[in-house]
């Protein structure tokens, strides 16, 4: 497990990513495509990932990652932050943290559109219909991903990551 400064320095990553996707609606390749190269060269350094497990399971949360991922790029629901973002923390954290993380955002990104949509009448209007259709990103998923991966990352005895036997 790591040190408190380590976690901090991730949370404070996570940070970034979350205003940056919030306020600019994308995500800069500076924070994602940076921390994938952190994490690769880390691996190669220390022999495990930053968060702790091992390579195999950074390898096995990046192919996770790809395949979570790509379908919603294709389809135009996610962005090329969102794919670059999950890579980087399934580099960074591992397959556990990225299953988890992938999960959690989704639930959290659906609480609020259906919290939007019911308490908004606007939204069910055929002039938001025909903007979703358009094809239009309108649900900063980067900032759901960023802020999930906190959450797993400072509570692990919530999720008992550890007796998960993947």
């Amino acid at each position: 497990m790591l040190n408190s400064l380590w976690i901090l320095a991730l949370c404070m990553w996570a940070g970034m990513i979350v205003f940056y996707d919030l306020t600019q609606r994308l995500i800069p390749n500076a924070l994602s495509l940076g921390a994938i190269v952190f994490a690769l060269v880390f691996m190669l350094l220390f022999g495990q990932s930053y968060y702790g497990p091992p390579i195999s399971s950074a390898f096995g949360g990046l192919a996770v990652a790809f395949l979570l991922t790509i379908p919603g790029y294709a389809t135009h629901s996610l962005g090329g932050g969102d794919v670059k973002l999950l890579m980087a923390i399934s580099l960074l954290c591992g397959l556990k943290v990225v299953l988890l993380t992938f999960v959690l955002a989704s639930l959290s990104v659906l609480a609020i559109v259906l919290m939007v949509w019911y308490f908004s009448p606007r939204l069910a209007s055929p002039s938001w219909m025909n903007y979703l259709e358009r094809g239009r990103r309108n649900i900063p998923f980067g900032a759901a991903l960023a802020a999930s991966m906190v959450v797993v990352v400072l509570f692990p005895s919530l999720w008992e990551i550890e007796s998960w036997q993947i």
